[in-house]
């Protein structure tokens, strides 16, 4: 016997159909999904698919309204003075780019697994 709450099998909408409710046409859309591990995948890209990923994820916010992180160049904190960092050129863009994302440096030093002052160092440069 059916449920009180469930209506009938026939009363269902199609599976693929969308939603009755007030949904706007973006609800619709295919969702795109991140994969798992997003910064193992970030590392595998090269400087100038990083490049294209970092503009996209600025123009973006912008359409969103939302204002981009404060990068190292325009920030009023202390200056610290470029030093080269021994660290990947790879590495040094994914540090830059979690910046330019809004990552903390002290959560972009744990998660790369290396020392603030070389996340300041590799911003700075």
């Amino acid at each position: 016997m059916a449920s009180a709450r469930e209506p009938s099998p026939s009363l269902r909408p199609p599976a693929g159909s969308p939603p009755t409710t007030d949904a706007t046409p973006a609800d619709f859309l295919p969702r795109h999904v991140l994969p798992k591990d997003l910064p193992s995948a970030i590392k595998r890209l090269q400087d100038r698919e990083l490049d294209l990923l970092l503009a996209a994820v600025l123009a973006e916010q912008e359409r969103r309204g939302r204002k981009p992180a404060v990068s190292a160049e325009t920030s009023p904190k202390r200056r610290v003075k470029a030093v080269a960092v021994s660290l990947p050129h790879a590495k040094i863009n994914a540090v830059r780019a979690a910046f330019k994302a809004g990552v903390t440096p002290s959560r972009i030093a744990r998660h790369f697994g290396i020392s603030q002052s070389d996340v300041r160092k590799a911003l700075a440069e």
